[in-house]
């Protein structure tokens, strides 16, 4: 599927020669969150294998059960040997047996993609509550499967880009948690450190706060990225106007992790090019004046 609602012919042409650069496949939706304007291109609707980005949901729902009271930040969530895993993230190089705040385990898991603090998160509220907002969010083609291991050959979780700008959405809109708790996920989001897709070739003078705090331009976002699979989904703050966007790929033959792989060169241009038709011309209007 190759969809021209809310997007021009040009970029639809644009989107189209960047995927002739790519030797996997890609889809990108994008939605403007005031006009309602989106922009689809590739198989918006079908799932793809997630990687990291499934801790989404999974943050969203660690804080549903805190701010319901089934849990809350201060709780101490204690590192289990059940939990370990590599790749990823720090707390595999630590002692199994520590304890870390509920909230500081949520943070890991988002900002340095831990996979360790995942597992830890997912014992503590449960694969089934996951999968069950979710379903709440009205996300059909989403489902987290399993725990993070490296052992097995089944998809981790399953995810389209439509769903997961849904569920960015809902996170922007209040409408799966309270305001407190929707603010404190952003706020973790806002901190991710792997910043290679969405980020990578968006205009710098708007990114580096110059002064302005907070800059000018925030994005809020959670990539993930397995053998092949490169995946970022976020929401981006502008002056111009608030758009939530995820790109899903699969297929590329560069299997490397590395800062320039293959798809961490080609997707950044797709964000870009979103970035450009939702905001580019008020950007450069002001930057003339």
């Amino acid at each position: 599927m190759e969809g021209k609602r809310g997007a021009n012919g040009v970029l639809v042409e644009l989107l189209r020669g960047i995927q002739n650069q790519f030797s996997g496949s890609y889809a990108v939706y994008a939605e403007h969150l005031g006009r309602g304007e989106i922009i689809a291109f590739g198989e918006v609707e079908r799932p793809f294998e997630t990687a990291s980005v499934m801790k989404v949901p999974v943050l969203v729902e660690a804080l549903r059960q805190c701010e319901n009271g089934i849990h809350c930040l201060d709780e101490p969530i204690t590192y289990l040997p059940e939990d370990f895993v590599k790749g990823s993230g720090v707390l595999q190089h630590l002692t199994a047996g520590i304890s870390l705040p509920f909230r500081d385990v949520l943070t890991l898991m988002i900002i340095v993609s831990d996979n360790l603090a995942t597992n830890m998160a997912i014992r503590t509220v449960g694969l089934d509550a996951v999968n069950q907002l979710c379903r709440d969010a009205g996300l059909s083609s989403t489902q987290v499967r399993r725990k993070i291991a490296f052992d097995s050959p089944d998809p981790l979780a399953l995810s389209s880009p439509r769903d997961l700008v849904e569920l960015l959405k809902a996170i922007h809109r209040q409408t799966l948690l309270s305001p407190e708790y929707s603010a404190i996920a952003l706020d973790i989001m806002e901190r991710q450190q792997y910043n290679t897709i969405l980020t990578r070739a968006l205009p710098y003078e708007l990114l580096d706060d110059n002064g302005d705090d907070p800059p000018r331009v925030r994005v809020m976002s959670k990539s993930g990225s397995l053998t092949g699979v490169r995946n970022d989904a976020g929401l981006v703050a502008t002056p111009w106007g608030t758009y939530a966007i995820a790109i899903m790929s699969e297929g590329s033959t560069d299997p490397r992790f590395h800062v320039d792989t293959e798809a961490q060169v080609v997707l950044p241009a797709v964000s870009r090019a979103v970035f450009d038709h939702f905001v580019g011309d008020a950007w450069a209007r002001e930057t003339d004046a």
